[in-house]
């Protein structure tokens, strides 16, 4: 700052004739030109250095009597402030309006500065003038984008030095998801212990169904609520995990927008099913009647059944020549 800035003389017009329409006022370079009455100074002035002292000639437009008196221009630095980055709120419904916290931009603004003050105002007029200042937390007028002014004051400089910079508020949608996904279930190994290996992965196009770019959004998992807002300690492998909860578990999922990082949880329940419990059943038996002595005999497979399944219900038999065809359930 070189103390170098134009200056609106005019301002100082009804201080100097104590508001009398019968005067009229004009500023000059020199004393001899004040009292001639020549080369009046053209008005915004930019003043030559700082403190530079011009004369006043105040004329009566009645008489043409007239006085000269002087002003001093003292051009004071202004705050220094900085423009902010834009102040960004996610929004849980994506209706285009939220809650900011103006507030959290004061030492952005200030350089943190402890002698300047700040206030944020709707309109630059308001900011301007200094009425009108926005309570914080402040809900933006304007859906999606609002541009606010902010007012930076110095207790240290006694005259209205004022800095103005803008403030942007941006609401930033959130991911509006469906309901939580269908559980993710896994048949219990032959230890029928409660655990099991599940790909959570397979659950991400189900979870991101509702949404117009899938691509646009990473789905990570969590094991409580917490991490998953966080987000801390994901889990690492999703694709491979091993339940810790038996037979029934609750997982978090975060899906956060690759561009805003604005996110929504949502749930997944894990659900490992018991294996059937299945008695070994004694052998079927036949005597040897169709074509005795050929060791072939028609069986019914269904005449185990009841014992097999010893009294439980809502299960199926099939029945295979192989181990291989059992597991694969062919033929």
């Amino acid at each position: 700052p070189d103390g170098i800035t134009s200056i609106d003389l005019s301002l100082k017009n009804v201080e100097i004739t104590g508001n009398n329409s019968n005067y009229s006022v004009s500023y000059h370079f020199t004393q001899l030109d004040a009292d001639m009455n020549s080369n009046p100074l053209t008005i915004p002035y930019t003043n030559t250095v700082n403190g530079q002292i011009v004369f006043v000639r105040v004329q009566d437009i009645n008489t043409g009597c007239y006085d000269t008196t002087t002003l001093e221009l003292i051009v004071e630095q202004a705050p220094i402030a900085n423009t902010p980055t834009p102040l960004e709120y996610c929004d849980p419904d994506s209706d285009g309006f939220g809650v900011f916290d103006l507030t959290s931009k004061d030492i952005e603004i200030t350089g943190g500065d402890p002698s300047l003050s700040v206030s944020y105002h709707e309109t630059m007029a308001d900011a301007d003038n200094n009425v009108n200042a926005l309570t914080s937390p402040y809900n933006n007028i304007v859906e999606d984008m609002q541009t606010v002014y902010v007012r930076v004051e110095s207790s240290t400089i006694s005259t209205d030095c004022a800095t103005l910079v803008e403030l942007v508020l941006i609401v930033n949608p959130t991911p509006q998801l469906g309901a939580a996904p269908t559980a993710l279930e896994i048949c219990d190994d032959l230890s029928a212990d409660g655990f099991g290996q599940f790909d959570l992965t397979s659950k991400n196009a189900e979870i991101l169904q509702n949404l117009a770019d899938p691509t646009q959004y990473t789905v990570t998992y969590y094991e409580n609520e917490a991490n998953a807002d966080t987000p801390v300690n994901a889990i690492a492998n999703p694709a491979n995990y091993t339940n810790t909860t038996a037979f029934n578990q609750i997982l978090w999922v975060r899906v956060e927008d690759n561009i805003t990082g604005c996110y929504k949880l949502t749930t997944l329940e894990l659900i490992v099913n018991a294996l059937p419990v299945l008695i070994q059943p004694s052998p079927l038996e036949l005597c040897d009647d169709n074509n005795p002595g050929d060791e072939m005999e028609s069986f019914m497979l269904e005449d185990a059944s009841d014992e097999i399944l010893n009294g439980q219900t809502g299960i199926s038999l099939t029945y295979y020549e192989t181990q291989a065809d059992a597991d694969n359930g062919t033929n």
